[in-house]
Formats: structure tokens, sequence, C-alpha cells
């Protein structure tokens, strides 16, 4: 790996420690890529997702493949939806927020079931295949605020006065920002935002942009998807040991935008800039691959106990990266317009998620209702990144040493009514930093109705409610040992409604 790509990692790692949102390889991919928040039927996301021991739906079996036994009857599944994304922020005393509405397809699938016998221990075999959705990475946030003490070029400054070959008269600064720096610095370099001088004790660099007294304003738009291709087996012994096995095809496909601006916070005559920008665009795009491992046993009647292992997903990623810095200088009051387009960054490596372990249990209440619930443990400091050209050793030990084990918890209830079916649930995805860590972790409500229109014929309903907490920080400037730029607060809530229609057949 280059000296550039392992700054860049370096710095967006150290970045991530109060955030979620940053671009090219580091802690924030073994979070974003590892996280999995099923989306799929209507049934499932009314009750939190609580399904490992319930079985029945088809993403039931995406969370234990043994669920998949609980089929009496082959069936298609199809799931579309709507969701708005809202995200506010906090950055130096103001607020502001920005929303976004999306279509989605969160599901389908077709089960078929086949049955054995009445007699022997072989009751049922099934095989499944469909496409659920795991992630979703569509959103947009904004803040905004006038920062009294810093600006992002200090940073770049900050880099620059740590060098002792910068300030050797016979080093060319161009050259070696080019050839260390050409994603961030060299650009600041080449549009006249810093800028190397001489007096009598040699060399210093500066820049126009003032120590202070700017506003900034960062923009973050995301579109994208996580998805996943689900084959299943399972088999129904005697009507109380189900037992499945599935192989998973992974995707994910994501586009995100970050435009970082600065504009002076006090107009006057001895303004020396107008504005200045830096934007980087990042594309992604992966297949990876899993398996799946469950067990559900029904001891009586009213009771099933499962447990799930899902194996570490390996994914092979294809990235593109660059950035785009813009700046309008005054000189004499006159304005000067630079513009530099960073290189292309085409990189290629392999990304493990961590393994994860479920729990879970099902509460049978007569013909009438059911009670859900899930605990599924997993360690985000498993994460790993790999290639056969770069060493990701920095990142991978930020990895280990920042994320944390951590539990997700789901309970769900499923209530027949005649026809109708009223289903609730809620859930709660603990924080890769620590389970109980207020930053990073997801909050979620769901609640849905089903109806039968005929024997073979199912429509489910639901409505989910989630939301989280991130601490971003859009830059680092360090002021004895601390960094002194404060982070922006920003809630994410995603309103989500969503329709199945199952056949039997």
């Amino acid at each position: 790996m280059n000296t550039t790509m392992k700054k860049s990692i370096l710095a967006l790692t150290l970045l991530f420690i109060v955030s979620i949102q940053t671009f090219a390889q580091g802690v924030d991919d073994a979070i974003t890529y590892s996280q999995t928040f099923y989306e799929g039927t209507g049934r499932s996301m009314a009750m939190g997702g609580a399904t490992g021991a319930m079985g029945g739906d088809f993403t039931a079996l995406c969370i234990n493949p043994a669920g998949l036994g609980l089929y009496r009857s082959s069936e298609i599944t199809f799931t579309t939806g709507i969701q708005h994304n809202l995200n506010t922020a906090r950055y130096y005393g103001e607020r502001h927020s920005k929303g976004l509405t999306k279509m989605s397809i969160p599901n389908f699938g077709y089960v078929l079931a086949m049955p054995c016998s009445n007699y022997k221990p072989l009751r049922y075999m099934h095989f499944a295949l469909g496409l659920t959705r795991t992630n979703d990475h569509n959103y947009r946030s904004y803040f905004k605020g006038l920062n009294p003490s810093s600006s992002f070029i200090d940073s770049y400054l900050q880099t620059i006065n740590g060098i002792d070959d910068l300030f050797n008269p016979f080093v060319d600064a161009g050259d070696y920002l080019n050839n260390n720096y050409p994603y961030d610095i060299h650009p600041a370099w080449q549009t006249y935002l810093i800028d190397q001088f001489e007096d009598s004790l040699g060399i210093y660099y500066d820049s126009p942009i003032p120590q202070g007294d700017v506003y900034q304003q960062n923009t973050v738009s995301s579109t994208g998807r996580s998805e996943e291709w689900t084959m299943a087996f399972s088999a129904n012994l005697i009507d109380k040991v189900y037992i499945g096995a599935s192989l998973g095809f992974a995707h994910i496909k994501r586009r995100s935008t970050r435009t970082y601006i600065e504009n002076p916070g006090t107009i006057g005559s001895n303004n020396t800039f107008t504005e200045w920008s830096f934007e980087e665009e990042l594309k992604d795009d992966a297949w990876g691959i899993n398996a799946k491992f469950g067990l559900i046993y029904a001891p009586v009647h009213w009771l099933r106990l499962g447990a799930t292992v899902h194996s570490n997903t390996l994914y092979s990623f294809d990235e593109v990266w660059y950035t785009t810095t813009k700046a309008t200088l005054l000189d004499n009051h006159h304005e000067k317009y630079n513009q530099y387009y960073s290189p292309t960054l085409n990189n290629n490596y392999n990304f493990y998620t961590p393994a994860s372990y479920t729990v879970s249990a099902a509460f049978i209440i007569g013909q009438q209702g059911m009670i859900t619930t899930d605990v599924e443990y997993m360690n985000y400091g498993k994460s790993k990144l790999k290639s056969d050209v770069y060493s990701f050793s920095n990142a991978n030990q930020d990895i280990k040493e920042i994320l944390r084990p951590t539990f997700n918890l789901r309970l769900g209830t499923e209530w027949r009514v005649y026809q109708f079916f009223l289903r609730g649930g809620v859930a709660y995805y603990g924080s890769p930093f620590g389970f109980g860590d207020p930053y990073g972790s997801m909050k979620k409500l769901g609640f849905g109705i089903g109806y039968a229109t005929h024997a073979d014929t199912f429509w489910d309903f639901a409505y989910e409610l989630s939301e989280s907490t991130t601490a971003y920080t859009p830059y680092q400037y360090y002021v004895d040992g601390n960094n002194n730029v404060e982070s922006a607060i920003q809630h994410r809530w995603r309103n989500k409604f969503v329709a199945t229609l199952k056949i039997k057949m």
C-alpha cells in the first residue's frame, strides 16, 4: 500500500471514532457493511424481525433457515414498500434537516414444500430461493455552523508542519504533496489554499483561509442497498425438530457524495476568500458469499426454541474514489477561481464481516397468539480487510481496537382475530462500539396487519419506525492533544411502509 493510502485510511479511521459517515476503507466499512437489518416481508417487519423461532415466513428463514421447515405448502411471496428518511443535525448551535423518499422491493421469494411421510421421522423437505434486502444506504444529511476557532485547512497545515522533508529547501513541496497526498492536501496546494513562504526564520506554510470565524457546511448524499440472494434447504423431523441450512449470495451497491464548504463568517473588507469546497465521491460494488445453519426444537406444542449460526460473509469489492477541490480567493478585492481534480483511485479488496450467533424462542398461545424473541451476538472487531496488493494492517488494527462485541435484541407478537392477524414488535441493535454505547445503535418499532382474502392468498401490511444517533466530526484539528472540532450530533429517523402478497400453491 502506498503512503497516501495508508494516511488516508488512518485519518478516516480516526474520524470514524465518532462517526459512521466517512469514505474509503476503514472502521466505517466494518460497520456499514457488517450491519444487517433484514427488511423482508410485512409480517417480519411488523414483528420487529423477531422471527428466529417462528418460521413459516421467508424473512424468518433468512434469520434461521430451520424456519423453512414450518412450511406445510409451497408459496410465492412479493413485497414492495416506500420509505422516508429524515436526518437532523446540530453543529455549533445550528440545527438543520434533510430528507429522502424512496421506493423499494425488500423481498421476493419462492418456497417449495415436499411432503415425505406422515409416519416416518422425515415429514417434509423444503427448498427456497429468493431475495431479501439486508440494509438500506439511501439517506441525505446536512449540517452547518460557525466555527470560531479553526478551518479544515488547519488540519492540512498541521499535517504539513509534522513533515520535516517539507521544510528542506531542496525538496519540491508540490511534488512531495502530489506523491504522498494526491487526494486532499495536494489539491489544496494546487488551488492556492495552501502556499509556501520563506522569511528570516526559514520556510513556512500558510493559507488565505482564516483560523476560525468560518461557516462550515457538510452534505452527504448516499444511495444504494445491501441485499442477499438466499438458497435454503430444510427438513421437518416428526414435527418437533426442524433443521436447515442456506447459502447466501450477498450484493452491495452504494454511491456516496460528500460536499464540504467553507465561507467567511464575517463579511468585510478584510476577507481573503469567498468560498472553498472539498467534494469526494465513492462508488462501491461488491459480491459476497456466506452460509447459515439453524435448528428449531419444539419440546411441547406451545414452545419453540431456535439456534442459528451465520458465518462470515466474504465480499470482493470494486471501489472508485476521487475528490474535487474548488477555491474562490480574493486578491485586492478581485476574485480568482481555481479548481483541481484528484486522480481516480480504482481499488479492489476483500472484506470479511464478523460471524453472528442467535438464540430464539417462540411461545404459542392456543390458536390465537404468539410471542417471539431473538437475541443475537456479534463482534464487529472481528471484521477484516484484505488485499493482495495493499497491506491493511493499520486499518485492521484500528477495527480490532475500536469496535466491540454487542447484542441485538428483537421482540414480536402476533394475534389472530378471525381472518385478520394483528402484529407488533420492537428491536434494539447494539452499538458497534459496545453494547450500551449511545452512538451507532438503532431502535425499531413496528406494527401491522395481515388479511387472508381466501384460503391461498394473504396480504400483510406493516409500518416500521427506526431511529439512530451518530456524532460526526468533519475533520481533525488537535490542540494540546485533543481534537478541537465540535461533533455534529445527528439523529436519523426512517418511516417505512410495506405490503406483502403471499400466494400458497
